[in-house]
């Protein structure tokens, strides 16, 4: 009886016109969501357009300037994915990030200093990671060719005792022989795709076992024993590299030092007494000073480094 009598007092017309608004709510809320939606994927595909646009312009126009060949190079020996332009674009916005953080605390001349350091910082970042990359596949290269040997000896092919010490060596070799391997599966030569390698990683030990391999293919011979002869060379001249290395690490640590004084003292100084630093900051002789003690502080870190470094 109570809901005949309320279902009595509500109009029925009343009724069916609420229902149609609240269906009409809904279709409206639910387009306006998918519109939002496509709206949403238009702007992403537009914004992936414009990136890969000024990122493809940007590459066109770095190759033509030959620095982008190098730094490309660079990014496969540490492994990274990312295309020269989008590494300049990060070294660019570390390089204004400086210059900010040092024209907020210290001001007048200093922001320029910092676009100068922080592109210069990032390089160096870069050419420490690749250092240690190649060092590393030089150390690995005696072990690797030593089992490459063991695999030909046991009766597989070259390609199937590469891809055996592609999977039992460390990286950085790993991803070195996982490249060549592929670039075999799209039907280029080994001898080009070690070749590659060699030049990557900066290796005159590696080139040799590139000849080896060339002369294989072109005149025959047991392989295995010529890799062995040649890992025993590279273990021996890994051990005199070795020795130079500790003999010179006197010098290389003096040049660190050396280095890193003159900006540890300033940053001291600064945390210190500011003022006594900030008084360069405010007159054109301070700022020229700065400039000199920078520029000279690079030359004599670059003279220093090149003295304690050896190659042969």
């Amino acid at each position: 009886m109570v809901q005949a009598a309320l279902l009595g007092g509500v109009d029925p017309m009343l009724a069916a016109g609420g229902v149609l608004v609240l269906l009409g709510m809904m279709a409206a809320f639910m387009i306006e969501s998918a519109t939002r939606e496509v709206e949403e994927d238009e702007q992403e595909s537009l914004l992936n357009r414009l990136r890969s646009g000024v990122g493809e312009a940007a590459d066109r126009r770095l190759e033509r300037t030959g620095f982008a060949a190098s730094t490309r190079v660079k990014l496969e020996v540490v492994g990274a994915t990312m295309k020269p332009a989008e590494f300049f674009g990060i070294v660019i916005l570390a390089g204004l990030g400086l210059a900010v953080i040092l024209g907020f605390l210290l001001g007048g001349f200093t922001p320029i200093l910092g676009l100068v350091v922080g592109p210069v910082f990032a390089l160096m970042i870069l050419n420490r990671k690749v250092r240690k990359s190649r060092q590393a596949f030089e150390d690995q290269l005696p072990e690797m060719l030593q089992l490459l040997g063991g695999t030909l000896r046991a009766g597989m092919s070259f390609v199937q005792a590469l891809s055996a010490v592609g999977h039992e060596s460390p990286p950085p070799a790993k991803e070195e022989l996982r490249k060549v391997l592929t670039e075999n599966r799209l039907g280029r030569g080994f001898v080009e795709s070690l070749r590659d390698v060699a030049i990557r990683m900066d290796s005159d030990d590696f080139s040799w076992v590139v000849s080896a391999v060339e002369v294989h293919e072109d005149v025959g011979g047991n392989l295995a024993d010529v890799l062995d002869r040649v890992a025993q060379t590279i273990r021996a001249r890994n051990r005199v590299r070795g020795q130079v290395r500790a003999l010179s690490a006197e010098g290389r640590m003096s040049g660190l030092v050396m280095s890193l004084l003159p900006p540890g003292v300033v940053g001291l100084m600064f945390v210190t007494n500011r003022e006594y630093v900030a008084e360069l900051t405010k007159s054109s002789l301070g700022h020229t000073l700065i400039a000199i003690a920078v520029g000279l502080l690079l030359v004599g870190s670059f003279w220093l480094r090149k003295m304690a470094q050896f190659r042969f």
